[in-house]
């Protein structure tokens, strides 16, 4: 945790984006729009928006991230061009809209200007949705590194405080006042309403711990003397026991996809540590992981193992989800190649719903399979921005991997290799699911997107030289930290390679500085 030891952050981004983050995680959890928390949200992000992109306007040209703030753009633009008026000569000729026509002659009115999308108001309310991913992921984009590491303790720090409402809403049962969306779920489920997306944020912070855990196992590995001392001590407790309680509440929260998610998430930590060999040899930041793993199972197999076996017990052929496939692509096809716009899958999913596929007392909200929602709402153009994403995921992972010096220190790169790891999840979870149409973890995912984007040149430098100043003013901090960040030297190099005199305990080889000598000690007795 060396890393932390310096002033507070000035960045004048921080703060601000630090309280959105915040207000993301608490009131961002309702699973359907027009729930009140999300339009305070939305509020609550305008400034740190509009922040960030007066901040973007001061770089030079050359330090914006110009493809990520191009895609930015592009899908700001898709549904406000959606929702924009066409003459009745054009979106007469759209696909599907025969209905429409047919309604309007059987009401005796004249053909009106209509937008390509199907439900504009949904549309707009969708756009209106991005302000809070998009205002994360630009100011953390103009963040330093050190900035970085406190956001993501902080991420993982309400995702703690998360865990502990969940167990809570356990212990209480369905009737909980602490279930702040309904009262249905006996699982812990956090400030979210959907079981399987609190086992989104779980997994995802999982990976973020775990690279803080190898950071702080190692940060000391070469110093024997500082190893055992309090404060590495305490910083391995605290890490070991956020692992601990993150694994545990992603087995009360008994989310099928979650559960599986994170056994690939704790097999991508271990793949950190192997990144990371380089700082030093040993296995204890292995034996971290794993026995935090242990501990988890052994302690929530108390309270929740049978229930989540019942989980998997269940015919997967008997989900949903596959109907909701079918009726969507069917859907997708019809309105191609412009789609039905964006925010409309609810509508339009009805009009093709067939008698065998409807739920009794219920109606299909989501896809459950965000690609083909995208392609129903959005056609060839949300297909491509989908395949765009892609093309810079895969990049940017491979470019992240694959070489060593990122950042400052170690732990800047832990934490955007982790990032990689998180957005592949979340991804892969969106097949089946719908994490991302939450305010809460799409913001997750647009932090986890940053942190792979390195920060403009100009903070870089003066980040840089802020770290060389401060050199002189904490030398044993400075000490730690360029230690932590290089191999620990052989035995033999820390005596001047000669080997250790028989008889002679550690240390009493070494010139030690006159000052630092024991009452009547000299250097012939040495």
């Amino acid at each position: 945790m060396h890393s932390l030891a310096r002033p507070l952050p000035h960045n004048r981004f921080f703060y601000l984006c630090a309280f959105v983050v915040v207000a993301a995680l608490v009131l961002g959890g309702g699973t359907r729009s027009g729930y009140v928390s999300d339009t305070i949200l939305q509020v609550l992000a305008v400034p740190l928006l509009l922040a960030a992109l007066w901040g973007l306007a001061d770089l030079a040209r050359g330090d914006r991230p110009r493809v990520a703030l191009g895609f930015c753009a592009a899908i700001v633009l898709l549904p406000l061009l959606q929702a924009l008026p066409l003459p009745p000569q054009v979106w007469t000729d759209l696909p599907n809209r025969q209905p429409e026509i047919e309604a309007l002659e059987l009401a005796g009115k004249g053909l009106p200007w209509m937008p390509l999308s199907v439900a504009p108001q949904s549309t707009l309310l969708s756009a209106l949705s991005l302000v809070v991913p998009l205002a994360v992921f630009l100011a953390t984009v103009q963040l330093g590194y050190k900035e970085r590491r406190l956001l993501s303790l902080l991420v993982i720090g309400l995702g703690l405080l998360s865990v502990f409402v969940g167990l809570s809403q356990v212990a209480q049962g369905p009737s909980s006042p602490l279930r702040f969306f309904d009262f249905k779920h006996m699982e812990a489920i956090g400030f979210f309403a959907n079981r399987n997306h609190f086992a989104a944020l779980l997994y995802s912070l999982t990976l973020f711990a775990a690279a803080w855990a190898i950071d702080v196992a190692l940060a000391n590995k070469g110093d024997v003397r500082r190893r055992y001392d309090t404060s590495t001590v305490v910083g391995l407790v605290v890490i070991y026991t956020v692992l601990v309680a993150l694994v545990a509440a992603q087995l009360m929260a008994r989310s099928r996809a979650g559960l599986g998610l994170t056994i690939v998430a704790l097999i991508g930590a271990f793949a950190l540590r192997i990144a990371d060999q380089r700082r030093g040899a040993g296995a204890t930041p292995t034996r971290l992981l794993g026995g935090a793993v242990v501990l988890a199972i052994v302690f929530a197999a108390q309270f929740a193992l049978y229930r989540v076996m019942e989980r998997f017990s269940a015919d997967p052929l008997q989900d949903a989800r596959i109907p909701f496939a079918v009726t969507t692509i069917e859907a997708a096809r019809a309105f191609m190649p412009f789609g039905s716009g964006v925010g409309t899958f609810v509508p339009v999913y009805a009009l093709f719903e067939t008698p065998q596929h409807v739920l009794a007392n219920a109606f299909a909200n989501r896809a459950h399979n965000d690609v083909l929602e995208i392609w129903l709402e959005s056609g060839i153009a949300g297909l491509a921005l989908m395949a765009v994403f892609a093309g810079w995921f895969v990049a940017r992972a491979v470019a992240l991997w694959g070489r060593r010096p990122f950042g400052l220190a170690q732990i800047d790169g832990s934490l955007a290799r982790a990032a990689t790891l998180v957005v592949g999840l979340l991804i892969a979870h969106s097949l089946v699911d719908y994490p991302l149409r939450t305010s809460a973890m799409i913001t997750v995912f647009a932090f986890a997107c940053a942190l792979m984007v390195e920060p403009p040149p100009s903070v870089r430098r003066s980040e840089a030289v802020e770290e060389e100043e401060q050199w002189p003013h904490q030398p044993l901090a400075s000490a730690m930290a360029r230690s932590a960040m290089q191999p620990a030297p052989p035995p033999s190099a820390m005596t001047g390679g000669a080997p250790r005199p028989a008889g002679k305990r550690w240390g009493e080889d070494i010139e030690w500085p006159q000052a630092w000598r024991k009452p009547g000690q000299s250097h012939s007795e040495e």
